[in-house]
């Protein structure tokens, strides 16, 4: 006999769904599998120069405990990976409330999760930098701050924010367009 559910259970387990889908996707500290995705994702972007080493910013929130130690471990476990046709990454943490006054000459930026605080002016240097920002922070997408969001949770996950891409103009190969979630 199917079980009767009583209208305070009903609504006590709506509750908890709605409650449930409610709580966002917290990016955690980016993985070397994560860091890995991105430099590979780097391969397709046609707009990256390719003359010499690969300059990568790493944008962080200052005032949340430990950022700037994520972010400069960050920083030095891109720059001992390859980027691509072996370029030399030289990744450099910067503080997300001083990344509009940098004069920083960065081909990417890695966000890390906590600074979609500082989405506008993200945005707008990115768009006046032709700069491409990526982070594994779900919360870069609702955003929009992000052009590329690389985790690796649960097998490769990409997703390309298409208007922030033509915003600064990043163009990327015919193949990896076919393979990533689009927004």
């Amino acid at each position: 006999m199917p079980r009767k559910w009583s209208i305070p259970r009903v609504l006590a387990a709506a509750s908890l769904c709605a409650l449930c889908s409610l709580s966002p996707v917290r990016a955690a500290e980016p993985s070397n599998a994560d860091l890995e995705a991105v430099v590979r994702t780097l391969g397709f972007l046609e707009t990256l120069r390719r003359d010499g080493p690969i300059f990568a910013g790493i944008v962080y929130a200052p005032n949340a405990p430990g950022a700037r130690a994520q972010a400069v471990q960050v920083a030095e476990r891109l720059s001992k990976m390859q980027g691509p046709n072996k370029a030399a990454i030289r990744a450099t943490p910067i503080a997300a409330d001083a990344f509009g006054q940098s004069t920083d000459q960065s081909d990417v930026i890695y966000l890390m999760p906590g600074v979609t605080a500082e989405a506008q002016t993200i945005v707008e240097v990115a768009r006046r930098r032709h700069l491409v920002t990526i982070s594994n922070d779900p919360a870069c997408l609702g955003e929009k701050c992000c052009v590329l969001m690389v985790r690796t949770d649960h097998g490769v996950e990409i997703v390309l924010q298409t208007a922030l891409a033509d915003a600064v103009g990043a163009r990327f190969s015919a193949v990896f367009s076919m393979m990533v979630k689009r927004q």
